[in-house]
């Protein structure tokens, strides 16, 4: 892990999770997302004592275990206050919550309590709201703002630091989204929203946390609208007979080189097919049907019989 400069007092941090710095007034310095673990938290300890830098907070984007899993050692190690959004507090308070959604709510099995899906879980300490963020004093990047990023989580959020904007897991780096084929997302029609406040925006720097930092959006956005759009399109041509969300998720994974060969890796991919059919059903285009104690799904004709959203094809596994 090594500290790099994208501005006046503001940084990045390589690794599995990207992660950012932002310097504040009097030698403090904000830590957006802390990684998985806590071995990930002693890394960025020692990167900031070598800065003879200050942990003051920690800003989680959204609740997933590899971004908020090191928070509960640098808090502790530290006394730095934890800050999330409210959905996603709720969740970095109670992790349970993540694995028990992923399996309907039911009391979930060990392979979905390791580290990836069960993180430590901490007290937050401030809840916060897009807008200006003025609770830790000066920064040396200028205004800090939090930016509404939902899709991927329900509550995701991201940092402007100056002239940087930290995008979580808003977008992925197009050889990582292509990597993972059905990247993971929970609200398709907030991705989609999400992708378009990006192409908006005017920062200089863009800080995906898988993938590192761009100045140009416009590609990194289109790749990953590409693959939902896609994947949105493949779904419904499989949907011209009622079929149960099984079925579903079976013919995207076949026709996108997914494996699912464990409970994590399965259960993601589920959440992720429910997020494109439950887009579907919203906007009229599929509806659902119950038969034989089965719940299907079928695709409602659209005016003009064509899809409004695009088509194709690609490869892969969710990213967390």
């Amino acid at each position: 892990m090594k500290l790099n400069r994208l501005a006046e007092g503001v940084f990045y941090l390589d690794g599995a999770v990207s992660l950012g710095l932002v310097t504040l007034d009097g030698g403090g310095a904000l830590l957006v997302d802390s990684g998985l673990d806590e071995s990930v938290g002693r890394r960025v300890l020692n990167i900031l004592r070598s800065e003879r830098l200050r942990l003051e907070a920690v800003l989680l984007t959204h609740s997933h275990a590899d971004h908020c899993g090191g928070a509960p050692y640098l808090a502790g190690a530290t006394g730095a206050r934890v800050l999330a959004p409210p959905l996603e507090a709720a969740i970095v308070a109670n992790p349970l919550l993540e694995p028990l959604y992923l399996f309907g709510g039911a009391a979930p099995p060990a392979p979905l309590r390791t580290k990836f899906f069960l993180a430590p879980g901490v007290r937050v300490d401030e809840v916060v709201t897009p807008g200006p963020l003025t609770s830790l004093g000066t920064a040396a990047a200028g205004a800090l703002e939090v930016i509404p990023l939902p899709g991927h989580s329900l509550g995701q959020v991201g940092l402007r630091a100056g002239e940087v904007l930290f995008c979580a897991d808003a977008v992925l780096a197009p050889e990582v989204a292509s990597k993972h084929g059905v990247p993971l997302n929970a609200d398709l029609s907030a991705t989609l929203a999400t992708y378009d406040l990006l192409l908006a925006r005017p920062e200089r720097w863009f800080v995906l946390a898988h993938g590192g930092p761009v100045r140009d959006m416009r590609p990194v956005v289109e790749a990953n609208r590409r693959i939902v759009l896609e994947t949105l399109d493949l779904i419904l041509s499989f949907l011209h007979q009622a079929r149960s969300a099984e079925e579903v998720l079976t013919e995207v994974a076949r026709r996108r080189g997914v494996s699912p060969t464990d409970l994590g890796r399965y259960y993601l991919l589920h959440l992720t097919v429910l997020a494109y059919l439950g887009h579907l059903v919203d906007e009229g285009r599929a509806a659902v049907t119950y038969r034989d104690g089965r719940q299907l799904f079928r695709a409602e004709p659209s005016p003009g019989g064509a899809s409004s959203d695009g088509g194709g094809g690609g490869a892969g596994s969710p990213a967390v």
